[in-house]
């Protein structure tokens, strides 16, 4: 059995940028939303179903590495590939190619199937594998590096939860939460390149939670790192992992 495969191109846009005229590691995951939900519907579960709310794919965590980012008005093509299902848990590839065909940026996600009335789990049905090409005896999960707490944090801000940063579930949106780590960079790594991000999706958050970002940056011999913690009235809701060169 073959894994659906989905492909779009995306042209970057001037609102897409980042100070150095590149598409933003943001812009990059907003890709990557897009191109899943583009599966989403091209498998048959259409928008009239996605807002019943039955069910839905909840993302637990990201590992996005970057090898270079596209430039202002760049053409790319972004895909998508179902990787394994097992139990509640689904896995899937993404990756970005330039018009030379290499590959610029790819990830590594995990999601989970949950009941939206409920909020819990729900196992993965056989018609799934079949909707997603996927071979039901097959579930081996990707990989992904350990995102570890860490109490010491040197660079804070705290806000509340914007109408602007939710998705259509009415939740933050995963990629509202990089756009919250990404306020905590200092200058200094600010004018390096962030090249590898690694994240956790612990718990939910809503319009008007107060949230606290809490980040921390050391500089090493091969890369400088960034470790982050995502905090609502006491509860981890997210850990991060950064790499800057």
């Amino acid at each position: 059995m073959k894994p659906v495969i989905t492909k779009e191109v995306y042209k970057v846009r001037y609102y897409e940028l980042d100070c150095h005229w590149k598409a933003s590691v943001s812009t990059l995951m907003d890709y990557f939303n897009d191109i899943v939900t583009l599966q989403t519907v091209e498998i048959g579960h259409g928008v009239d179903i996605m807002s019943k709310g039955e069910y839905a794919w909840l993302l637990l965590r990201w590992d996005v590495n970057v090898n270079r980012y596209p430039d202002y008005m760049e053409n790319v093509v972004v895909q998508t590939i179902p990787y394994s299902m097992d139990r509640f848990y689904a896995y899937r590839r993404f990756e970005i190619f330039d018009r030379s065909d290499n590959l610029i940026v790819d990830a590594n996600s995990q999601w989970i199937l949950i009941d939206q009335r409920k909020r819990r789990p729900i196992r993965i049905g056989d018609q799934f594998y079949a909707l997603y090409g996927i071979d039901s005896d097959f579930h081996q999960p990707l990989s992904f590096p350990q995102v570890n707490d860490n109490d010491s944090y040197g660079e804070e801000i705290t806000f509340r939860v914007r109408s602007s940063d939710l998705d259509t579930n009415g939740h933050s949106n995963n990629v509202s939460y990089v756009r919250w780590i990404m306020e905590t960079v200092p200058d200094e790594f600010a004018k390096r390149s962030l090249r590898r991000l690694t994240i956790e999706y612990k718990r939910e958050s809503r319009e008007g939670d107060e949230i606290s970002v809490e980040s921390v940056f050391e500089n090493g011999d091969e890369f400088a790192e960034g470790k982050h913690k995502i905090i609502s009235s006491g509860r981890v809701l997210s850990l991060a992992r950064t790499e800057w060169k």
